[in-house]
């Protein structure tokens, strides 16, 4: 019997072409869906990046502005942003310090801002022009503003915002105020 196992075995000895085809057309598949996967996911991951940093950059700002007992403020270009400290003299300066420094997010991203309800920098430019979009106060309280971060290709949109008063959020939809009726 042995004889027997040794005899049918002999003639298969590896693998048939057809069963080689099927694993690499298996491992090909899958290696193009995690390639797929990963280039269109990268620049979505990007954009959430820019605009973490950019909130968690801002609570820094309030914290430091409570702290030195300073108003500050963030100026928003095309595609970047920086921070202001107004000085006693009653001029903006941009802050060079890490992690307040001017911060470019490339040419394949977009920032633009505004102020939600009143704005309430007014009476705060400076003469040389240098004038922030949203201000923050040593109280811990800042403009309303909402932030939109977008990429120039996939057209996402990451938003950043705050009503003044509680921690600047990121979210994936523009800011929409609570209504009267939903307050509880």
């Amino acid at each position: 019997m042995r004889h027997q196992w040794r005899y049918l075995n002999r003639g298969r000895s590896g693998f048939s072409l057809l069963e080689l085809l099927t694993v690499l057309i298996i491992v090909g598949v899958l290696a193009a869906t995690v390639v797929l996967t990963y280039t269109s996911g990268s620049e979505t991951r990007t954009l959430r990046t820019h605009a973490e940093r950019f909130m968690l950059t801002v609570e820094l700002a309030r914290q430091k502005s409570t702290i030195t007992n300073e108003i500050w403020g963030v100026k928003l270009n095309s595609s970047s942003y920086e921070f202001l400290r107004l000085l006693e003299d009653g001029e903006w300066y941009i802050v060079d310090e890490t992690p307040f420094q001017h911060r470019s997010l490339g040419n394949d991203y977009w920032i633009q801002g505004r102020l939600i309800g009143k704005a309430q920098n007014q009476g705060l430019g400076s003469s040389d022009g240098v004038k922030p979009d949203f201000v923050i106060y040593p109280s811990g309280e800042m403009s309303p503003f909402e932030v939109s971060f977008t990429h120039q290709v996939s057209r996402a949109e990451r938003f950043v915002f705050s009503d003044g008063l509680q921690r600047v959020a990121v979210n994936d939809e523009r800011y929409r105020p609570l209504a009267k009726d939903d307050e509880s």
